[in-house]
């Protein structure tokens, strides 16, 4: 089995401290850049077969956050 480990920081945006809000750092949001960005790994492997999600998520008050997405697969034979 292996695993393939996708990264973003700050994935829902820049936060204003005084205002609340959040900003995408680009015109789309950081969390359907890392959903793509998963996708398209999925569609250049047709011969993995996933086996397992996981997410995770760090940061918070005094930084900024970090989500983490494993991706555990199989790869065929024929790979």
């Amino acid at each position: 089995m292996r695993v393939k480990i996708f990264s973003m920081n700050d994935p829902m945006g820049k936060r204003s401290r005084s205002r609340g809000w959040r900003q995408p750092t680009e015109k789309r949001q950081n969390q359907e850049i890392l959903e793509d960005e998963i996708n398209q790994w999925l569609s250049q492997n047709k011969g993995v077969e996933v086996v397992r999600v996981e997410q995770s998520s760090s940061g918070g008050s005094f930084s900024p956050s970090l989500w983490m997405i494993s991706v555990w697969y199989e790869e065929s034979e024929s790979q």
